[in-house]
């Protein structure tokens, strides 16, 4: 399996060493990667819907360029054997054998689908964590190279997609449509080189007549089956691939909320990152008494953000716990780890919100005292008025901020 490309254990270790993590637009390999890197838990989409589908129409032009020349013998057959009826015979013997055909393209097209869509909803999305792989229900360890390969390799030949590799299913499909018009115009050859050598015969004229008719219907049914058969089997394959994707999704629907989970706090992290250099910048104006553009309520507005940002973290990290020690991926799942990883995305940002604001805290504390002095020492009611407005932003400036830092160690006990 892994010959056709690089092991998932050494692919692991080259993208923790690459800059692939700080791309912007990272692959579905990279992407799950990072996530196994980062949070030691990721979903694999190894195979998509679209991948599906494919593997069927891929199916059905390989069926059809197999058993394009030997139709085109048993319907030249077919027609000599009608022939001795009648030439109405000889054309029916030649439908009757293209619908036995094309039943049997049906059924044998049908059947490998629907065994294709079973292996697909078992094994199409791929759980990693840092030591293990659960493909199909089945747990496996990274370390247990000949059940890897043994596991893996059933699901790289049927969707023709190595793990961690590219998807072949466009080239074998392209291939085959290759062949399939390299053997029909062998028909035609073959079918030309026999009317010219009967065609020398005095009494070949009837036989040269069926031997035109039978190519004429060959040739009808092979271009139905390629350029209408192909139509209707790609409305078919898109489908039941839709169909098999959303029997995946129900059925796998604790791996999509673990992953989704992972996500927000991802998010959160980085707007509580984004919503922190924000606070500063506004803080640093108070601090410097640039009290203009309602800064006050942008102030208000930001850390009130900031409060909201890690609520909705906090709560997003312990559901992710719960629901990691109540799933099958308990006893894998290394949550040592993942405490080091929600400290560091959601933790450690909290903490350092708290240090800000204790910090401007003690700033407007500071200039409280310096601005009670300035009105005690200041004589004139009117010169008072601005000193009493901004000791009042202030006032409201540390009640803001003392309901903030409450709230956030109230985050901080939670995640601790």
């Amino acid at each position: 399996m892994f010959s056709r490309t690089r092991a998932p254990e050494e692919a692991e270790k080259n993208a923790s060493e690459s800059p692939l993590a700080e791309s912007p637009a990272l692959s579905p390999k990279e992407s799950a990667l990072e996530s196994v890197n980062e949070k030691w838990f990721a979903l694999y989409e190894w195979i998509s819907p679209e991948e599906l589908r494919m593997t069927l129409e891929r199916d059905y032009i390989q069926i059809v360029r197999f058993a394009s020349i030997p139709l085109a013998i048993v319907t030249g057959i077919a027609a000599f054997v009608g022939l001795i009826a009648s030439p109405i015979g000889s054309i029916l013997a030649i439908l009757l054998v293209l619908g036995i055909f094309y039943g049997i393209v049906g059924l044998v097209l049908a059947i490998r689908f629907f065994h294709r869509s079973y292996v697909y909803v078992r094994g199409a999305n791929v759980v990693i964590t840092d030591n293990h792989y659960v493909l199909g229900g089945k747990v496996i360890e990274k370390s247990d190279e000949p059940t890897v390969r043994k596991r893996f390799e059933r699901f790289e030949n049927m969707f023709d997609e190595p793990f961690f590799g590219e998807s072949r299913i466009k080239e074998k499909k392209a291939k085959a449509k290759t062949q399939l018009f390299d053997n029909l115009k062998l028909v035609a050859a073959g079918w030309e080189k026999i009317i010219r050598n009967i065609g020398q015969s005095r009494d070949s004229k009837g036989v040269v007549i069926v031997i035109l008719i039978a190519g004429f219907l060959y040739a009808a049914m092979m271009g139905l089956v390629y350029f209408i058969g192909i139509f209707f089997i790609s409305i078919f394959g898109r489908i039941f691939a839709w169909l098999a994707h959303r029997y995946l999704l129900a059925t796998s629907n604790t791996e999509h909320v673990i992953q989704s989970l992972f996500r927000e706090i991802d998010r959160s992290a980085k707007r509580l990152e984004t919503e922190k250099k924000s606070a500063v910048r506004l803080l640093d104006s108070a601090t410097q008494n640039e009290w203009k553009d309602n800064l006050s309520g942008k102030i208000n507005a930001s850390t009130k953000l900031l409060g909201e940002l890690a609520g909705s973290a906090t709560d997003d990290s312990r559901k992710l716990r719960s629901l990691l020690e109540s799933s099958e991926y308990k006893e894998i799942f290394n949550f040592v780890k993942y405490g080091n990883w929600v400290s560091k995305q959601i933790l450690e940002p909290i903490e350092s919100i708290i240090s800000l604001l204790r910090k401007n805290h003690s700033i407007i504390s500071e200039n409280l005292v310096s601005l009670d002095s300035q009105i005690a020492t200041t004589p004139e009611p009117a010169f008072q008025l601005p000193l009493e407005a901004q000791k009042k932003r202030f006032q409201m400036q540390l009640e803001n901020f003392e309901s903030t830092i409450r709230l956030l160690e109230g985050y901080e006990e939670k995640l601790k």
